[in-house]
């Protein structure tokens, strides 16, 4: 990774103090750690216990005389297991770079928010790659009419359909929706949702994006904005969203806790760095500033049955 030159920070031309252009995304364009809420771990891998769902369906009461034996039952467990692991990235900042720059902003902050960026982008694009995508939740619909097919499609039925699918097989209601970007963009200007809207306000489309949680009978409605560039370093920029055309519909748990069911969750162990550290270190033999950044993680379906994929369906 090219490190910031003396060059880069001391200009010729005069430098305006109040303007400093820079691209970073605003961290509620992510949407992986509002999908599976963090769940902190003393372990950096272990095994969880989950009671199987089958023996708490059942209808085993039974008729019972008076001073008669109670009929008896029961229920068993499973386990799974997690395990974490740890990414890492550091910037460093020379002593002569630092002497030198004229950037109207501190080299330090400017490295924190950076380190962050790359902490975000991580963590969404593994969650992207590993979830949003089929023959992982309990149901794939690969057959739904696409939602920007104005004509034909119904995508309020089809979220219904995929929350009633959730109940039936879990007891829990689907209570979060995350799609791409371009999927909200075909829902807002679906004929169908503005209608449910334009008869309580106006249908603008400020109005229009308020309304779809409550539109899909949804608490959480999340949005994935997020891009990212995969070219390699030198490169022309490469720039795509993380993700795409897909919906998920699920539920997840608000408070992670015993006896509570989620999709998913990301399993965190904080002497690794947690959801994310950042400290500051003193490379005396190189004369510069070391800012590290570390983080550890696993981030896991634990109930699969609590999802409905729609795949591409724009």
């Amino acid at each position: 990774m090219s490190q910031p030159t003396v060059s880069n920070v001391q200009p010729i031309d005069p430098i305006l103090t109040n303007l400093l252009v820079g691209y970073s995304q605003r961290d509620d364009r992510f949407i992986a750690g509002r999908m599976f809420p963090a769940v902190p771990v003393d372990k950096d891998s272990g095994t969880y216990f989950i009671f199987s769902k089958k023996y708490f369906f059942t209808d085993e009461m039974k008729v019972r005389a008076p001073g008669t034996e109670f009929a008896r039952s029961g229920f068993s467990t499973e386990t799974s297991t997690y395990a974490t692991i740890q990414y890492a990235l550091a910037h460093a900042i020379a002593d002569e770079v630092r002497a030198n720059s004229q950037v109207p902003m501190s080299l330090d902050e400017a490295a924190v928010r950076w380190l962050a960026q790359k902490s975000l982008l991580r963590k969404e694009i593994a969650w992207a790659a590993d979830f949003m995508k089929a023959s992982v939740w309990g149901t794939d619909n690969t057959t739904a009419t696409d939602w920007d097919d104005y004509a034909s499609s119904d995508p309020v039925n089809d979220v219904l359909t995929a929350r009633r699918t959730i109940s039936n097989n879990t007891g829990m209601d689907g209570n979060t929706m995350a799609l791409g970007y371009i999927v909200h963009q075909a829902l807002v200007n679906h004929p169908d949702i503005i209608d449910r809207v334009k008869y309580v306000q106006a249908a603008t489309l400020a109005t229009v994006e308020n309304a779809l949680a409550a539109a899909f009978g949804v608490s959480n409605y999340l949005v994935g904005k997020a891009t990212y560039n995969s070219a390699n370093e030198g490169q022309t920029a490469s720039l795509a969203a993380i993700i795409d055309d897909d919906c998920l519909v699920t539920y997840t748990s608000g408070s992670p806790s015993l006896f509570d069911a989620s999709a998913g969750y990301t399993f965190v162990w904080n002497p690794g760095g947690g959801v994310g550290q950042i400290s500051r270190w003193r490379d005396g033999a190189n004369d510069a500033d070391l800012l590290k950044h570390k983080e550890q993680w696993d981030q896991k379906a634990v109930a699969t049955d609590c999802g409905y994929f729609f795949s591409d369906i724009v």
